[in-house]
């Protein structure tokens, strides 16, 4: 059986992720009508057909002339036929995009020098440590938590209206629901609803598995970086999670249904980042 699939919005992923519970359904999926991704839109793109081929199951994606040029540029259908099974080095092609990438903990110093050196061009003499520590939190907590079978996948953008660096990173493990009541579990202790075991995790200090690579504050150490610079975005089962740049948190439905493992995005404003203190650059020189 074949179908094609229209998608307009990002809620509209929630029919893309019920068909991989169908394995014996091909669906072509049309985003011709999407003028404007966001790293999040594109890494569900990913999960999906990553999915799809480990299910072995044929589909493709139908372009438009406006935003074909953009998905060739990020590599996205040459990082989903062969780059998410082995992760290897794609020369970028867009100015404004690092290409999405597979990452784990042994690669993950890498892509933060990558990124780091890419994104500096747009924050001269900005301090843009906050993107190096979220970055290497979330990978470690994906390598100790997920359980995911493809490590994780990164994409990283600069958007020039308004001045933002966008990343997202996003794994197809079980979910922060489903970690924290595993944790929960093996001490003996009662399990939450999605919405309490996602809050639970946003507290300070609060981790399922302490490894030593971590840097002990688990989300709230990455809640304080972006604290006055910028967002979170979380999905991860039936939770849509919300941080603002005062650290105040809203957590509702995930709008995407059938959803499998965590999305994480962070926005950057980069007019708000500090200036680099100029005596630490000292004592390297």
């Amino acid at each position: 059986m074949e179908e094609i699939i229209s998608l307009k919005e990002t809620s509209d992923f929630s029919l893309i992720l019920e068909r991989i519970m169908n394995k014996n359904l091909r669906a072509d999926i049309d985003i011709s009508e999407f003028k404007y991704f966001y790293p999040k839109d594109i890494l569900i793109l990913v999960q999906y057909f990553v999915i799809q081929n480990y299910h072995q199951i044929d589909g493709s994606l139908l372009l438009s002339d406006v935003n074909g040029w953009y998905i060739q540029s990020i590599n996205l259908i040459e990082f989903c036929n062969t780059n998410y099974k082995i992760p290897s080095h794609v020369k970028p092609t867009s100015r404004t995009a690092i290409p999405i990438k597979r990452v784990d903990t042994s690669t993950m110093n890498g892509y933060i020098r990558d990124a780091q050196n890419f994104f500096a061009k747009y924050c001269q003499g900005k301090d843009i440590s906050a993107l190096n520590i979220c970055i290497a939190e979330i990978i470690n907590n994906v390598s100790d938590h997920s359980r995911s079978e493809h490590d994780s996948f990164i994409f990283s953008q600069y958007y020039k209206h308004p001045k933002t660096i966008v990343f997202a990173i996003s794994d197809v493990g079980v979910g922060i629901p489903d970690s924290v009541n595993g944790y929960m579990r093996s001490i003996g202790t009662g399990e939450f609803s999605d919405f309490e075991a996602v809050d639970w995790a946003l507290q300070k200090g609060r981790s399922v598995k302490s490894k030593a690579h971590n840097m002990g504050a688990g989300f709230d150490n990455i809640i304080n970086h972006i604290r006055g610079i910028g967002n979170i975005q979380i999905f991860t089962g039936g939770v849509y999670c919300q941080i603002d740049k005062n650290g105040d948190k809203y957590i509702g439905v995930n709008p995407i249904n059938n959803f499998i493992g965590t999305i994480i995005e962070i926005t950057i404003n980069t007019t708000k980042l500090e200036p680099i203190d100029e005596t630490i650059l000292d004592g390297y020189t």
